[in-house]
């Protein structure tokens, strides 16, 4: 099965690419955006409204209540069968987003972890909040040494989930991954949009600008059911507008300036991320000759048997 991947950080324009390949080839958007997937996060997740979807079909976007749980192996599950099914339709699949760990879960593959336990959770959370995640890696440390390692000890939230494995399961997360189901998916084309990082950065800014004219104040004062889910997911930009309109500890400008800083930050991990993907195609949108590139590459790819 064919289908093509649009990555990259964030406001790098792989919404408006995978629209604009999805008219040109007849094809569907599969959403694998982390943050776009949840209804009433839409302003400060830069949620393509409908009129930007430029009548392209999408899938994976705006479905899920916030305090419902997903997962990148739920994801590589679910966009698994929207791909057989696209493709079935004789349609072309493009799989557009910024978040690394889906994309790598459907061409690679992620072993299925268990459910959850929403008591010993909420005890490892409570940890967490009093002594601090150090404390949740220290306990991690004597059951699963090679997990540790590899989880940073500020990380709550996987820390959380590998102790939380270890207590339903009775094995170490690190050797469940090991025996995973790892299976790959077609053989997808990746694009991947970049742009020199000054600029990048003058975008998120501006993004988030518009964001505020648009009425990201109101959408955050609107999910105030909702905050300890928020806070628990930490969503990126969220945070700041809460800690400002309900917490009141900083200043209006301050958590914009704050919103802009970690969308910074988030950009810089994700370039960290899929600069590990030998498999991408770089496309500098600022480079003369873009488009042509571009449609070469993806012409080129879809006309391979």
């Amino acid at each position: 099965m064919k289908y093509i991947i649009i990555c990259g950080p964030t406001a790098s324009g792989k919404t408006g690419l995978g629209v604009g390949l999805a008219l040109r080839y007849n094809g569907e958007v599969i959403n694998a955006d982390s943050r776009q997937i949840y209804k009433h996060t839409t302003i400060g997740t830069a949620k393509p409204a409908p009129d930007e979807c430029g009548g392209a079909k999408h899938h994976l976007l705006d479905f899920l209540e916030l305090d419902e749980d997903f997962s990148a192996y739920k994801f590589a599950e679910q966009a698994r069968g929207l791909i057989t099914d696209i493709t079935g339709r004789g349609k072309l699949p493009l799989v557009v987003g910024g978040t690394g760990l889906y994309l790598k879960a459907l061409t690679e593959g992620i072993f299925k972890a268990p459910e959850h336990d929403k008591e010993y959770r909420r005890e490892l959370e409570e940890i967490s909040r009093d002594k601090g995640p150090k404390e949740l890696h220290e306990m991690l440390q004597e059951i699963d040494p090679k997990a540790a390692a590899k989880i940073k000890p500020r990380d709550a939230i996987r820390l959380i989930r590998a102790l939380e494995t270890f207590k339903l399961t009775g094995l170490p997360i690190s050797e469940m991954q090991k025996s995973g189901k790892y299976t790959k998916v077609g053989n997808p084309l990746w694009l991947g949009l970049m742009f020199p990082r000054k600029t990048l950065y003058e975008r998120i800014n501006k993004r988030v600008d518009t964001m505020i004219d648009e009425g990201f104040e109101q959408e955050v004062l609107n999910l105030k059911p909702y905050l300890d889910i928020i806070r628990k997911k930490k969503m990126i930009g969220y945070m700041d507008m809460i800690t400002y309109l309900f917490d009141r500890s900083n200043t209006k400008s301050e958590a914009i300036d704050k919103v802009k800083q970690h969308h910074r930050n988030y950009a810089k991990r994700q370039m960290t991320w899929f600069r590990n993907v030998a498999e991408i195609n770089w496309i500098e949108p600022l480079k003369s000759g873009y488009e042509e590139e571009l449609f070469k590459l993806c012409d080129s790819y879809l006309k391979k048997a």
